[in-house]
Protein backbone atom coordinates (compact mmCIF):
# COMPACT_ATOMS: atom_id res chain seq x y z
CA UNK A 1 0.00 0.00 0.00
CA UNK A 2 1.48 3.44 -0.69
CA UNK A 3 1.82 5.76 2.26
CA UNK A 4 -1.55 7.91 2.24
CA UNK A 5 -1.61 11.34 2.20
CA UNK A 6 -3.40 13.23 5.17
CA UNK A 7 -6.19 14.42 3.34
CA UNK A 8 -6.95 10.48 2.36
CA UNK A 9 -6.54 9.55 5.57
CA UNK A 10 -8.94 12.10 7.85
CA UNK A 11 -11.97 10.66 6.04
CA UNK A 12 -10.93 7.08 5.88
CA UNK A 13 -10.28 7.20 9.55
CA UNK A 14 -13.49 9.28 10.38
CA UNK A 15 -15.29 6.54 8.37
CA UNK A 16 -14.02 4.17 10.94
CA UNK A 17 -14.43 5.95 14.01
CA UNK A 18 -17.84 6.72 13.51
CA UNK A 19 -18.71 3.02 12.23
CA UNK A 20 -17.01 1.54 15.75
CA UNK A 21 -17.94 3.96 18.48
CA UNK A 22 -21.59 2.76 19.60
CA UNK A 23 -23.96 1.12 21.50
CA UNK A 24 -23.72 -1.57 19.47
CA UNK A 25 -19.21 -1.85 20.28
CA UNK A 26 -20.26 -2.18 23.90
CA UNK A 27 -21.35 -5.88 24.52
CA UNK A 28 -18.08 -7.58 22.84
CA UNK A 29 -16.17 -5.06 24.95
CA UNK A 30 -14.87 -4.56 28.69
CA UNK A 31 -16.04 -0.86 28.43
CA UNK A 32 -19.37 -2.71 28.89
CA UNK A 33 -18.88 -3.41 32.93
CA UNK A 34 -18.77 0.63 33.26
CA UNK A 35 -22.05 1.16 31.86
CA UNK A 36 -23.82 -1.16 34.47
CA UNK A 37 -23.71 0.94 36.79
CA UNK A 38 -24.77 4.55 37.63
CA UNK A 39 -22.36 5.80 40.97
CA UNK A 40 -19.57 7.47 39.40
CA UNK A 41 -17.14 5.85 42.53
CA UNK A 42 -18.24 2.84 41.40
CA UNK A 43 -17.74 3.12 37.15
CA UNK A 44 -14.35 4.46 38.24
CA UNK A 45 -13.11 1.28 40.29
CA UNK A 46 -15.20 -1.29 37.95
CA UNK A 47 -13.06 0.62 34.98
CA UNK A 48 -10.14 0.65 36.13
CA UNK A 49 -10.23 -3.16 36.68
CA UNK A 50 -11.85 -3.68 33.38
CA UNK A 51 -8.55 -2.70 31.60
CA UNK A 52 -6.10 -3.75 33.94
CA UNK A 53 -7.38 -7.27 33.25
CA UNK A 54 -7.94 -6.36 29.45
CA UNK A 55 -4.75 -8.87 28.40
CA UNK A 56 -4.88 -11.74 26.19
CA UNK A 57 -8.32 -13.08 24.53
CA UNK A 58 -11.48 -11.27 24.50
CA UNK A 59 -13.90 -13.67 25.84
CA UNK A 60 -11.31 -14.55 28.47
CA UNK A 61 -11.21 -11.01 29.68
CA UNK A 62 -14.32 -10.83 29.83
CA UNK A 63 -15.10 -14.10 31.79
CA UNK A 64 -12.69 -12.98 34.17
CA UNK A 65 -13.91 -9.38 34.55
CA UNK A 66 -17.65 -11.26 35.13
CA UNK A 67 -16.54 -13.15 37.77
CA UNK A 68 -14.46 -10.29 40.08
CA UNK A 69 -17.47 -8.44 39.58
CA UNK A 70 -19.99 -11.61 41.11
CA UNK A 71 -17.80 -11.87 44.22
CA UNK A 72 -19.93 -11.54 47.16
CA UNK A 73 -21.08 -7.97 48.13
CA UNK A 74 -19.90 -6.66 44.79
CA UNK A 75 -23.15 -5.09 44.48
CA UNK A 76 -21.62 -1.20 45.28
CA UNK A 77 -18.11 -2.48 44.00
CA UNK A 78 -16.76 1.04 45.51
CA UNK A 79 -18.15 0.44 48.93
CA UNK A 80 -17.19 -3.01 48.71
CA UNK A 81 -13.90 -1.88 48.30
CA UNK A 82 -13.85 0.79 50.67
CA UNK A 83 -15.33 -1.55 53.52
CA UNK A 84 -12.31 -4.60 52.99
CA UNK A 85 -15.56 -6.87 52.15
CA UNK A 86 -13.16 -8.38 49.74
CA UNK A 87 -10.96 -9.39 52.04
CA UNK A 88 -12.22 -13.22 52.77
CA UNK A 89 -12.90 -13.15 49.05
CA UNK A 90 -9.32 -13.28 47.75
CA UNK A 91 -6.78 -15.48 49.45
CA UNK A 92 -3.28 -13.92 49.89
CA UNK A 93 -1.90 -16.56 47.37
CA UNK A 94 0.30 -17.05 44.40
CA UNK A 95 -2.52 -19.45 42.84
CA UNK A 96 -3.86 -17.96 39.43
CA UNK A 97 -6.45 -15.79 39.15
CA UNK A 98 -6.85 -14.94 35.48
CA UNK A 99 -3.02 -15.98 33.39
CA UNK A 100 0.22 -14.49 34.82
CA UNK A 101 -2.51 -12.25 37.32
CA UNK A 102 -2.35 -13.93 41.32
CA UNK A 103 -4.96 -13.84 43.89
CA UNK A 104 -2.36 -11.96 45.86
CA UNK A 105 -1.88 -9.71 42.77
CA UNK A 106 -5.20 -8.94 42.71
CA UNK A 107 -5.89 -8.91 46.86
CA UNK A 108 -2.84 -6.04 46.93
CA UNK A 109 -4.50 -4.66 44.14
CA UNK A 110 -8.01 -4.19 46.09
CA UNK A 111 -5.74 -2.94 49.51
CA UNK A 112 -4.30 0.00 47.57
CA UNK A 113 -8.17 1.15 46.14
CA UNK A 114 -9.39 0.87 49.82
CA UNK A 115 -6.97 3.19 50.74
CA UNK A 116 -7.46 5.78 48.20
CA UNK A 117 -11.15 5.43 48.29
CA UNK A 118 -11.00 5.91 52.42
CA UNK A 119 -8.54 8.89 51.84
CA UNK A 120 -9.94 10.92 48.50
CA UNK A 121 -13.18 9.21 48.35
CA UNK A 122 -13.41 8.18 44.69
CA UNK A 123 -10.62 7.26 42.42
CA UNK A 124 -10.93 10.15 40.16
CA UNK A 125 -10.59 12.27 43.48
CA UNK A 126 -7.50 10.72 44.19
CA UNK A 127 -5.53 10.84 40.77
CA UNK A 128 -6.64 14.80 40.74
CA UNK A 129 -5.32 14.99 44.07
CA UNK A 130 -2.05 13.72 43.62
CA UNK A 131 -1.84 15.37 40.01
CA UNK A 132 -2.17 18.69 40.83
CA UNK A 133 0.07 17.83 44.13
CA UNK A 134 2.85 17.01 41.77
CA UNK A 135 2.08 19.92 39.47
CA UNK A 136 2.58 17.14 36.47
CA UNK A 137 3.09 18.39 32.92
CA UNK A 138 -0.25 17.62 30.53
CA UNK A 139 2.25 15.74 28.63
CA UNK A 140 0.25 12.25 26.85
CA UNK A 141 1.56 9.35 29.07
CA UNK A 142 2.36 10.92 32.51
CA UNK A 143 -1.20 10.35 33.65
CA UNK A 144 -0.86 7.03 33.22
CA UNK A 145 2.58 6.84 34.62
CA UNK A 146 1.01 8.75 38.00
CA UNK A 147 -1.77 6.50 38.28
CA UNK A 148 0.72 3.53 38.30
CA UNK A 149 2.80 5.15 41.05
CA UNK A 150 -0.49 5.20 43.45
CA UNK A 151 -0.28 1.54 43.50
CA UNK A 152 2.51 -0.74 45.13
CA UNK A 153 5.06 -2.95 43.20
CA UNK A 154 3.20 -5.86 44.14
CA UNK A 155 0.20 -5.54 41.57
CA UNK A 156 2.64 -4.87 38.95
CA UNK A 157 1.44 -7.77 37.11
CA UNK A 158 -2.20 -5.90 37.02
CA UNK A 159 -0.60 -2.27 36.85
CA UNK A 160 2.14 -1.49 34.77
CA UNK A 161 4.93 0.31 36.14
CA UNK A 162 7.44 0.01 33.44
CA UNK A 163 8.69 3.48 32.63
CA UNK A 164 9.07 3.16 28.73
CA UNK A 165 6.37 0.59 28.06
CA UNK A 166 3.23 1.51 26.26
CA UNK A 167 0.70 1.42 29.28
CA UNK A 168 -1.86 0.16 27.24
CA UNK A 169 -4.45 -1.06 29.52
CA UNK A 170 -4.02 2.23 31.76
CA UNK A 171 -4.48 4.71 29.11
CA UNK A 172 -7.36 2.65 28.28
CA UNK A 173 -8.69 3.15 31.13
CA UNK A 174 -7.74 7.17 30.91
CA UNK A 175 -9.59 7.37 27.69
CA UNK A 176 -12.76 6.22 28.85
CA UNK A 177 -12.61 8.44 31.94
CA UNK A 178 -11.58 11.59 30.38
CA UNK A 179 -13.02 11.43 26.86
CA UNK A 180 -16.70 13.46 26.56
CA UNK A 181 -20.02 13.01 24.58
CA UNK A 182 -19.15 9.27 23.95
CA UNK A 183 -21.53 6.45 23.83
CA UNK A 184 -18.51 4.44 24.98
CA UNK A 185 -16.04 6.70 27.13
CA UNK A 186 -17.46 7.99 30.29
CA UNK A 187 -16.19 11.49 30.11
CA UNK A 188 -16.11 11.76 33.94
CA UNK A 189 -12.70 13.10 34.43
CA UNK A 190 -13.13 16.80 33.06
CA UNK A 191 -10.40 18.26 34.71
CA UNK A 192 -7.69 16.45 32.15
CA UNK A 193 -7.79 17.13 28.61
CA UNK A 194 -8.81 14.62 26.01
CA UNK A 195 -6.08 16.22 24.00
CA UNK A 196 -3.54 15.19 26.20
CA UNK A 197 -4.48 11.62 26.44
CA UNK A 198 -2.33 9.04 25.05
CA UNK A 199 -3.21 6.23 22.51
CA UNK A 200 -4.01 2.62 24.26
CA UNK A 201 -1.53 1.18 21.98
CA UNK A 202 -2.74 -2.65 21.40
CA UNK A 203 -1.91 -5.12 18.93
CA UNK A 204 -4.22 -4.20 16.70
CA UNK A 205 -3.69 -0.83 16.61
CA UNK A 206 -0.08 -1.00 16.07
CA UNK A 207 -0.19 -3.42 13.15
CA UNK A 208 -3.24 -1.22 11.88
CA UNK A 209 -0.90 1.42 12.15
CA UNK A 210 2.13 0.04 10.36
CA UNK A 211 -0.41 -1.26 7.28
CA UNK A 212 -1.29 2.50 7.07
CA UNK A 213 2.34 3.57 7.03
CA UNK A 214 1.97 5.70 9.95
CA UNK A 215 4.59 3.94 11.83
CA UNK A 216 7.67 2.06 10.90
CA UNK A 217 7.21 -1.39 10.24
CA UNK A 218 9.90 -2.80 12.94
CA UNK A 219 8.20 -0.37 15.49
CA UNK A 220 7.62 -1.88 18.80
CA UNK A 221 4.39 -1.46 21.41
CA UNK A 222 6.56 0.85 23.41
CA UNK A 223 6.07 4.08 25.38
CA UNK A 224 7.79 6.38 22.23
CA UNK A 225 5.72 4.17 19.68
CA UNK A 226 2.31 5.68 21.21
CA UNK A 227 3.61 8.96 21.89
CA UNK A 228 4.84 9.02 17.75
CA UNK A 229 1.31 7.41 16.99
CA UNK A 230 -0.93 9.93 19.14
CA UNK A 231 1.54 13.12 17.82
CA UNK A 232 0.29 12.02 14.23
CA UNK A 233 -3.46 11.64 15.08
CA UNK A 234 -3.63 14.99 17.09
CA UNK A 235 -2.64 16.22 13.48
CA UNK A 236 -6.03 15.11 12.19
CA UNK A 237 -8.02 15.64 15.15
CA UNK A 238 -6.31 18.49 17.33
CA UNK A 239 -8.66 18.35 20.09
CA UNK A 240 -9.46 14.63 20.04
CA UNK A 241 -6.92 12.04 18.80
CA UNK A 242 -8.17 9.17 20.47
CA UNK A 243 -11.00 9.21 17.84
CA UNK A 244 -8.62 7.86 15.89
CA UNK A 245 -8.39 4.99 18.79
CA UNK A 246 -11.81 3.18 17.73
CA UNK A 247 -10.57 3.75 13.91
CA UNK A 248 -7.37 1.93 14.13
CA UNK A 249 -8.52 -0.92 16.44
CA UNK A 250 -11.53 -1.11 14.23
CA UNK A 251 -9.77 -1.54 10.86
CA UNK A 252 -7.66 -3.86 12.85
CA UNK A 253 -10.28 -6.09 14.97
CA UNK A 254 -12.41 -6.56 11.46
CA UNK A 255 -8.73 -7.31 9.35
CA UNK A 256 -10.02 -4.62 6.60
CA UNK A 257 -8.36 -1.40 5.29
CA UNK A 258 -9.31 0.55 2.66
CA UNK A 259 -7.05 0.53 -0.15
Amino acid sequence: MAKPSANSLLPLLSSWAERMETPAFLPEDPAQFMHRYSSPEDQEVVALTAACLAFGQRKAILDHVEAFLSLPGTRSPAQWLRQGLFLPCLPDSPRSFYRIFSFHALRRYCLALQALLQTHGTLGEALRHHWEKANSPRKPGSLALLLASLFPQECSPLVPKTLDNANKRLNLFLRWMVRQNSPVDLGLWTWFPQNALLIPLDTHVLDTAKRLRLLPQNALPSLKTAQLLTRKMKRLFPQDPLRADFALFGAGIMNTLIS
